[in-house]
């Protein structure tokens, strides 16, 4: 399914999501675009069960991205991330069909939540749009983290084939 939002930002989103993905409301609070992608998965040899439901939620937004003067933008994008997940997270390079760089960051999350311990597969990924000067992030959560690489798939696939460019006034 094509997906085009216009953000309180001035840009432009097309954005290419699987078509079993159900479209969630964000309001427009946190994202341009939300929804979930469920399937039937292989459960744990030693659950005892053939199956389990697989659950992936994607979110899709995009922010204003201009780096210092003289540094390329995959260069910029590149220290940031890596800078920030040291350790435990697999960083990957990728490119927009149009050629736009971007990095793929993926990792299971180990957190406190209600009085009790909780990990979750938790993958972003991140591509500049010099000519638009916004960086676009396609994030999934998965509550299982044996979904992580379903989830990174989903990503992956959209910001693959994701466009944003500059909206103008008349939009």
């Amino acid at each position: 399914m094509d997906v085009l939002v216009i953000t309180p930002h001035p840009f432009r989103i097309t954005a290419r999501v699987p078509d079993d993905m159900v479209r969630l409301d964000s309001g427009g609070e946190w994202a341009a675009w939300t929804g979930v992608a469920s399937a039937r998965a292989s459960a744990d040899p030693g659950a005892g069960d053939g199956e389990r439901t697989s659950v992936v939620l994607v979110a899709i937004a995009v922010t204003p991205f201009a780096p210092a003067p003289g540094i390329a933008p995959a260069d910029a994008l590149s220290a940031t991330l890596r800078a920030r997940h040291q350790a435990g997270a697999v960083l990957d390079e990728l490119s927009t069909a149009d050629g736009n760089p971007g990095l793929r960051v993926r990792c299971a999350v180990t957190e406190r939540r209600g009085g009790r311990t909780v990990t979750t597969g938790q993958v972003q990924a991140f591509v500049a749009f010099p000519g638009a000067g916004a960086l676009a992030v396609v994030s999934a959560v998965c509550p299982d983290p044996a979904d992580l690489d379903r989830a990174a798939g989903l990503v992956t696939g959209i910001a693959a084939r994701m466009a944003v460019t500059a909206a103008t006034a008349a939009a």
